[in-house]
């Protein structure tokens, strides 16, 4: 049965109430979300931490630091969603996006290769 814009902004509040809502994350804040929280911001922090190491280790200017690490953020981006031959090309495609906004391709190889475990083709 179709229902109407007006009828389900009239439902919303009686199906779902604040005190319920907040009772119920209350409840799962310790055992559910605060671990998963924990887990995500690790991976993320080894990430960033692993970009920093290849570019203090080549000597990379501290002024285009920043396109390096968006470019292994969005390597990070694609290990989640992507593997073998597909995370391959996908990284290729991200390297020429980079470095045609500055990034130096060499860099990007050793970020990649850091992340991955392996040097795309490209």
């Amino acid at each position: 049965m179709y229902r109407s814009y007006t009828e389900q902004i009239t439902k919303y509040p009686l199906k779902y109430s604040g005190t319920n809502v907040t009772a119920v994350l209350t409840a799962i804040k310790a055992s559910v979300m605060d671990p998963r929280y924990q887990a995500a911001v690790s991976v993320i922090t080894q990430y960033r931490e692993t970009i920093r190491r290849v570019l203090e280790e080549n000597g990379v200017p501290p002024g285009i630091h920043g396109i390096h690490y968006a470019f292994g953020f969005a390597v990070a981006s694609a290990m989640f969603s992507h593997s073998g031959p597909t995370l391959a090309r996908t990284i290729a495609a991200l390297k020429a996006r980079f470095v045609g906004l500055g990034a130096l391709p060499d860099i990007c190889d050793k970020i990649a290769e850091a992340l991955t475990g392996f040097v795309p083709y490209y």
